[in-house]
């Protein structure tokens, strides 16, 4: 039983790993002479792209009169201005997953058959503590990104009107 038990709480957390690829990334192009998806290819590939990761933000600014060459880069360096609080938006983001799988890896847990009922009502507890650590990491976890979210909003958009552009939503 605690076998099981292991084996089902190491699958809902490894799931929580999870890294994003964009389409470009997922599948390298086809090269002569290699079959589609050989590991050959998929290791050039890993090794010579790195992972595009999409903005947190993306802010609307009045693109009337204004070089979208400066514009791309100038928002490229706000949002460099803004990485600590893009980082800690994604680790809090990563913080709530985590949080969610300990959740419903406690309410899993205590649906285990156990023959007794000492065994019983010590897997509830169990399942029930796991189920409270998860909500509070999932519940903190989620405050904290909201907050960075909303400083790297902030950051992102003063440094675009420091910059002189027309933000349309602020």
């Amino acid at each position: 039983m605690r076998l099981i038990a292991g084996l089902i709480l190491g699958f809902a957390l490894g799931g929580c790993n999870q890294t994003s690829q964009t389409s470009e990334t997922a599948l390298p192009p086809q090269t002569a002479g290699q079959p589609a998806g050989s590991t050959a290819q998929l290791a050039s590939a890993s090794l010579s792209e790195p992972a595009t990761i999409p903005p947190l933000y993306e802010p609307l600014i009045d693109t009337n009169r204004v070089n979208l060459a400066k514009l791309r880069k100038d928002l490229q360096e706000c949002r460099g201005q803004a990485a600590p609080q893009e980082a800690a938006a994604r680790r809090a983001a990563q913080q709530e997953s985590t949080g969610a799988a300990m959740q419903a890896a406690g309410a899993i847990a205590s649906f285990i058959p156990v023959p007794g009922f000492r065994q019983a009502h010590i897997l509830a507890g169990a399942s029930n503590a796991v189920q409270n650590v998860g909500a509070a990491t999932s519940g903190n976890a989620a405050e904290v990104k909201e907050r960075a979210m909303e400083d790297y909003v902030l950051v992102v958009n003063a440094c675009m009107e420091n910059r002189r552009y027309r933000l349309l939503r602020a």
